[in-house]
């Protein structure tokens, strides 16, 4: 605006130089035309303003490396005689930063506002303000808006250099069995409120006390996959993939697991991942740590 104040500040001094020296009916219009256009924009821009709609529609949890948008419907009188600037505040959770992006809007409809997929992560869009301008660019009429939309980027599955092994990854425990009819039972003593048919009557006559037979089953250990936070983006979108991938890999051969962060100035952190909803979850609360500034690179 300074500038289209500068240029018409001169455009007038010009102007009245001319119509003084040339004091005909072209002098005396071009002079009524300039002294008349701010105000003419003064009008159009309340105007604009008063008329403007606009609505966000952000994706949710785009993939990293896939283009992704957010859609800003405008409407109304504005981009008719006058067009108008929206100002996002761009939040990194991981990263802990903050940008301003700046997007002119100059017709109706829909506008198209790349998403940044470059990393994972969880982003913070918060529409901060519209600014609506006449056509000459004199005035301005903010518009505040405190709409906010968080845009989840999220990993591709990514083979790791070697493939998980099975051996050591379902160690083999013992619970009580939820059927009594298991190979696997454990002996002992009679409690009150034992059913009669799991005495084992022939151990008890041996013993001279009442025995019973619990049925037990085999059930898999917690495995572990490990996440180094790192400042480094890329070797961190690379992890991310791979945990994803191996995290995967455990559920399709029912292994339950935990996935478990370390972070370098704080105590671990885990997440126990028995189902697909739970590997969901905990990708959205990783996504969301912020990584510390002394993080190292992980293995």
């Amino acid at each position: 605006m300074l500038r289209t104040w500068i240029v018409y500040s001169v455009s007038l001094f010009a102007t009245v130089i001319f119509f003084l020296f040339y004091k005909m009916w072209v002098a005396w219009y071009l002079l009524i035309a300039l002294l008349i256009l701010p105000f003419i924009g003064l009008i159009l821009c309340l105007i604009a303003g008063s008329k403007l709609g606009f609505e966000v529609d952000a994706p949710v949890n785009p993939h990293i490396g896939n283009p992704s948008y957010i859609k800003l419907n405008i409407w109304g009188k504005a981009t008719y005689f006058s067009f108008a600037r929206v100002e996002f505040i761009v939040t990194d959770y991981m990263g802990g930063t903050t940008k301003k992006v700046v997007i002119p809007v100059h017709d109706n409809g829909t506008t198209l506002i790349p998403v940044d997929t470059t990393h994972c992560g969880a982003y913070s869009y918060k529409l901060s303000n519209v600014a609506v301008y006449d056509p000459f660019g004199f005035f301005r009429r903010n518009l505040r808006a405190n709409t906010t939309h968080e845009v989840v980027v999220k990993p591709v599955p990514l083979m790791p250099e070697f493939m998980p092994s099975m051996f050591g990854f379902k160690a083999k425990n013992l619970r009580k069995s939820k059927q009594p009819n298991s190979e696997i039972y454990d002996i002992r003593e009679y409690q009150a409120g034992d059913s009669i048919k799991t005495i084992h009557w022939k151990i008890s006559a041996k013993k001279d006390r009442i025995l019973i037979k619990e049925a037990l089953e085999e059930y898999g250990g917690h495995s572990r996959i490990l996440l180094k936070l790192t400042e480094d983006r890329t070797v961190l979108d690379e992890h991310l993939g791979q945990i994803l991938f191996t995290s995967r890999f455990f559920l399709d051969r029912e292994i339950s697991h935990k996935i478990r962060i370390l972070p370098p100035d704080s105590s671990e952190i885990a997440f126990d991942v028995e189902s697909a909803a739970d590997l969901e979850r905990a990708l959205q609360k990783i996504l969301r740590i912020r990584i510390p500034p002394e993080a190292s690179h992980a293995n």
